[in-house]
């Protein structure tokens, strides 16, 4: 039997708990019940859902133990997405706690919720300065604590009111809360500037305290300050370097380089002092971390001159052993500066290229990342080929790492993962050192030709598509500049379109295939068998390649139509029905460019199939003579990329001033009617001599056979003529190859032979190129041997110069080249916002008031008198209106008077004196102007 005194399970766990004894879940509890309950979501869910309603329930507790207990826990699920800005007093109240573990919780959980509620900040403030003020022996932890907790949930705001206090704990007889103080600082300066302008004096002494620890902190906020601002602490200078030539302390000595580095970037002036004693730095200093910031300010702090070698070679030496070094982050970082150093100028780094080629078969793929990017210092005429070789092998060798397994007998072979981003940037680079400087490097381009092919094939599996524009890009640069390579180009252009893989993964290439496949199909012999190949492969093509592709196949069709006069008009027929089929789709595109090209010119080509219908007998004037006009009327010179661009800014267009004045249009317009007269004239005469001929003709068809075996002679002599003809024009043309002619046989004019393809591929696949007939292949060949022997450079036009471009010092330019790098868009940004960057300092300092006012309060108290003044001149103006009314009105109007009633101390005694002032103004009332006053 049960007494009815007994304590029940709250009492008892009331009277266990000073003992330390809790019953409730602990932070380590709720972690082992995550772990435990995470198998599933649904029963993840479930847990966390339990234990946010029993922190709940604990922070509604009276008993701070259980009210710390809630916080703490909540602090770490909100990790997993709970919101806990709802307890934000109960962590204000954990916060006002006397015990030091308890107020340790409450800023912690503070740091993670009051940025969400700006309002609590203003309950925190007087908290916050109660307890960074020092009173006794046992202060110090509670300060330390409360200034760690401030730094983290800082405000404008909050940062006008507490800085008065942190800098009176600048003179502080403890260096641990002076040291507390100078960084929580540095979070008051990024979010209140006007505290370090109108105190720069009072934080600058710290720099001479005689506390070590103190100078260190001061040090690092004024590096870190000045990497948002370096303008005020310019005048630092000369302490800051007094500091340098006595501090042994290496930690100290990092910081300062640091600095000296940020401040140098706007203060040239720093660099005659500075370097000399650097220099002496990195001879007399044996840590490496003190040697390599020492480089990184030389480098960084613009100390480096573009003919200074001396200290070039000095850092360069420095870096080379670091690169030796079996610690990979040492030799990434060398790697780093070796790039900077060589974007000061190409010729500091070029005598390093065995580092370099050992760095690009290093074991992590990261160095091997960055040395690629030092490979544009050291590229020449002679190695540019092994570069190039050593790269594309890493596409398909794989290169392995021998681990020492139980001892050094046995060995394991790991082998080493090539990621998709080396990949691309290795494409980007052999592509950047074989065109850099407009083929210098390059002076074999069949072997460049046969680059560009294999990185074609192996850009196809990448999933950055734009290399397929870079490689095209590089097939039109040849088919333009090196005229005497159009040959082997063309040729691999063809190669391009024949390989259905490429046309389906990597379609970006196509587009400037088209487009040298359009420029030079004078090159192409069977063009009614290319236009073809490419309708069998339309459905690889997006609108930016059909944009392109359009005219290409006008000027293919061009070319073709006019290559030779024995051409057969149903063929043409039979071509120019296909174009009009396959335009005609395009003509609804959803591409508008797309869409315009294509009826263009399939309006151009119904015209040119109208005029054929009617001329039986050859071809008309309008594919013969108008559409070669089109595309032959100028010579196409290269110009360097974004010319265009510049040239838009420099022209003016005049729209007023007209082309010819009034005579001269008058004699443009005699002129032609005098050319249209004889030109019917000259058609009269035609008539006649066509109506003679026929008439001989018809004379001639009754001569015997043997006469006219006899007259078929002079037509062969003609016929000799002619192609003796057709050989000196070719000659003279440079756009016709060289090479053996032989019309008999389809089987030997074949260029390009597909292994890959069947043998029994229909033969019209094939695309021949134009040959020459002048019989001089034994000459191409002996010119082609003696190539061979004395290997002499390719002449590659230069760019057409029409903007003047101001000159550049020669810089490595691989880190600009296009990656598959991912948008920044939808990332965490972890930049502290900050009024620092864009605060003027050079502004006089602002006295503050006597009220102890900041200067946000006394704009906002300006701002609002601004807001009366406002408000009362308005009213002036609606009163002078109103004045203006009564003196203007008419006398028929109600007037309305209202009067406001005062209130009087003796209601008793007055009653009956109101009661009669209100009755006499009411018997006023009708007295007065029917005027409306409000």
């Amino acid at each position: 039997m049960s007494s009815l005194y007994a304590p029940t399970n709250e009492d008892v766990k009331q009277r266990l708990r000073p003992f330390g004894i809790f019953f409730e879940k602990s932070l380590k509890d709720l972690i082992k019940g995550i772990r435990a309950n995470n198998e599933t979501p649904e029963k993840l869910n479930h847990f966390l859902a339990q234990a946010l309603s029993e922190c709940r329930e604990e922070a509604n507790s009276p008993d701070f133990n259980l009210k710390t207990n809630a916080v703490l826990k909540l602090t770490y699920l909100e990790m997993y997405g709970f919101d806990m800005s709802w307890a934000n007093f109960h962590i204000l109240e954990v916060m006002s706690s006397s015990k030091l573990q308890q107020k340790r919780v409450g800023y912690l959980a503070a740091s993670q919720s009051f940025y969400k509620d700006p309002d609590i900040l203003m309950l925190a403030t007087n908290l916050m300065k109660k307890d960074l003020k020092y009173t006794g022996t046992d202060d110090v932890v509670k300060v330390g604590i409360a200034l760690s907790g401030l730094s983290t949930i800082i405000t404008p705001p909050l940062a006008a009111d507490i800085c008065d206090d942190l800098f009176t704990m600048l003179n502080s007889s403890r260096p641990y809360i002076r040291k507390k103080a100078i960084t929580a600082l540095f979070k008051v300066f990024l979010q209140f500037p006007e505290a370090l302008r109108d105190n720069f004096d009072k934080f600058a002494a710290k720099l001479e305290d005689d506390d070590t620890s103190v100078v260190s902190a001061a040090v690092s906020v004024i590096c870190e300050l000045s990497k948002k601002n370096p303008q005020p602490f310019i005048q630092l200078s000369p302490l800051l370097y007094e500091i340098l030539v006595t501090i042994s302390n290496n930690w100290i000595i990092i910081r300062l380089l640091k600095l000296f580095t940020n401040l140098s970037k706007v203060e040239p002036k720093l660099r005659p002092r500075l370097l000399p004693k650097i220099l002496e730095l990195m001879d007399s200093t044996t840590a490496t971390s003190v040697l390599y910031e020492s480089i990184n300010c030389i480098v960084k702090g613009h100390m480096l001159e573009e003919d200074d070698y001396d200290v070039a070679m000095q850092c360069l030496d420095r870096l080379h052993t670091f690169c030796d070094s079996s610690d990979p982050n040492l030799r990434y970082i060398s790697c780093v500066l070796f790039y900077k150093i060589g974007k000061i100028n190409t010729a500091f780094i070029s005598q390093f290229d065995k580092l370099v080629m050992r760095l690009l078969n290093d074991v992590d793929v990261s160095i091997r990342s960055k040395a690629i990017e030092l490979i544009e210092g050291i590229v020449d005429e002679d190695n540019l080929q092994n570069i190039v070789l050593v790269l594309l092998k890493q596409f398909v060798d794989q290169d392995v790492v021998l681990l020492q397994v139980g001892g050094f007998e046995t060995t394991r072979e790991i082998p080493i993962f090539i990621p998709e981003q080396y990949k691309i940037k290795m494409v980007n680079a052999v592509i950047h050192i074989c065109s850099m400087d407009n083929f210098a490097n390059l002076n074999d381009f069949e072997w460049y030709n046969a680059v560009l092919w294999d990185l074609a094939i192996l850009s196809q599996d990448l999933s950055d598509k734009s290399l397929g524009y870079r490689v095209g890009e590089q097939l039109r640069n040849i088919m333009i500049k090196v005229p005497s390579m159009r040959e082997i180009t063309m040729t691999t252009i063809i190669k391009v379109l024949y390989n259905e893989e490429i046309n389906n993964h990597l379609p970006s290439i196509l587009k400037d295939c088209f487009w040298s496949l359009g420029e030079f199909s004078s090159f192409i012999e069977n063009g009614d068998d290319l236009i073809n190949l490419v309708f069998q492969r339309r459905k690889y093509y997006p609108a930016d390649v059909e944009i392109i592709l359009i005219p290409s196949l006008l000027k293919i069709f061009s070319n073709w139509c006019n290559r030779s006069t024995d051409i057969d008009p149903e063929r043409v027929k039979s071509v120019l029905s296909d174009l009009l089929s396959h335009f005609e789709p395009l003509c609804y595109s959803k591409a508008f460019e797309v869409q315009e090209r294509a009826v263009q010119c399939m309006e151009f080509l119904k015209l040119a199939s109208e005029a054929m219908e009617q001329d039986t007998e050859g071809l008309p004037l309008l594919l013969t003579d108008i559409l070669p006009s089109f595309f032959n009327s100028y010579e196409l010179k290269p110009i360097s990329q974004g010319t265009q661009q510049k040239l838009q800014s420099c022209i003016s267009v005049d729209c007023e001033t007209p082309f010819l004045t009034e005579e001269e249009l008058q004699a443009v317009l005699n002129q032609e009617e005098n050319e249209n007269d004889e030109g019917l004239f000259s058609e009269d005469l035609l008539l006649i001599d066509d109506s003679s001929s026929a008439s001989y003709q018809n004379q001639d068809y009754d001569v015997p056979d043997e006469s006219k075996a006899n007259s078929e002679e002079p037509n062969v002599l003609d016929n000799e003529e002619l192609e003796s003809r057709k050989r000196a024009e070719r000659e003279s043309n440079p756009f016709y190859l060289s090479q053996n002619n032989d019309r008999t046989s389809k089987a030997s004019t074949q260029l390009l032979d597909f292994s890959h393809r069947e043998a029994d591929e229909p033969e019209a696949h094939l695309i021949r190129l134009n040959k020459n007939t002048n019989g001089t292949e034994d000459e191409t060949e002996r010119k082609r041997k003696s190539k061979k022997k004395h290997k002499k450079r390719v002449h590659v036009l230069s760019d057409e110069v029409v903007v003047e471009n101001k000159p550049q010092s020669p810089t490595l330019s691989i880190q600009s080249l296009p990656t598959n790098a991912s948008s920044s868009r939808g990332k965490i940004s972890l930049r502290m916002p900050t009024k620092l960057e864009k605060f003027d300092f050079s502004k006089p300092l602002v006295s503050p008031s006597h009220d102890g006012t900041s200067d946000a309060r006394r704009q906002s108290t300006s701002g609002e008198q601004d807001e009366l003044e406002r408000l009362r001149r308005k009213f002036e103006t609606q009163q002078l209106e109103a004045n203006e009314t009564l003196e203007n009105g008419e006398n028929d109007e109600e007037t309305i008077i209202i009067k406001k009633k005062k209130s009087s101390k003796k209601k008793k005694k007055h009653s009956s004196s109101k009661k009669s002032k209100k009755k006499d103004s009411v018997d006023e009332t009708p007295k007065v102007s029917n005027d409306t006053v409000i």
